[in-house]
């Protein structure tokens, strides 16, 4: 998005980060589908993904990297998770994948050029790696997600399984190819 407003500042996760993190996750997930995740599942979901433990090892990993945008004030309103990835799923062409494992902004800041910040962060990230393709999983039923991918160029490729409890739901996979930087 050239031009945009950058409303937030974005900057790699060190391990001070988790508690942070882990929190923010938890919060936006339930920001963004609460009404439609509800509980007792959502919990034990929260629980599995969003623990200090998980979070510290996604900041820590070899080939993973944690993004947090934070605003004026450092309070973090966005956060990303982008790793390297054997799996290719079906549409998915490349010979290097990373995979957007999450990928959250809060409500009040989107549409600001948080998201899209974010978004540069992640490419950049599996570009300097030796990626060549990056992709992603989405709810069908998230809309406003889908076309802010399509908006950052992500095309939908294939599906793919999301298990919520016994509920099974069949996303879209997105994926960009990505051109290394001139040097």
């Amino acid at each position: 998005m050239p031009g945009a407003q950058v409303a937030a500042n974005v900057r790699r996760c060190t391990s001070a980060d988790t508690g942070t993190i882990a929190s923010l996750g938890a919060r936006l997930f339930v920001q963004a589908y609460g009404a439609t995740h509800p509980e007792p599942e959502r919990s034990r979901y929260l629980a599995r993904t969003y623990s200090p433990e998980v979070i510290g090892r996604a900041i820590e990993e070899d080939g993973s990297v944690v993004f947090v945008a934070e605003d004026s004030v450092s309070a973090p309103v966005g956060y990303a998770h982008v790793a390297a990835t054997k799996e290719f799923p079906e549409g998915v062409r490349g010979r290097s994948a990373f995979e957007i494992v999450r990928f959250y902004v809060d409500g009040e800041r989107q549409r600001r050029g948080v998201g899209a910040a974010l978004m540069t962060a992640c490419c950049d990230a599996a570009t300097l790696a030796g990626g060549d393709v990056i992709w992603l999983q989405v709810w069908t039923q998230a809309p406003w997600a889908i076309a802010f991918y399509l908006r950052m160029d992500f095309s939908i490729v294939g599906k793919k399984p999301f298990y919520f409890g016994a509920r099974t739901d069949h996303d879209h996979v997105m994926a960009r190819t990505l051109q290394p930087k001139p040097s």
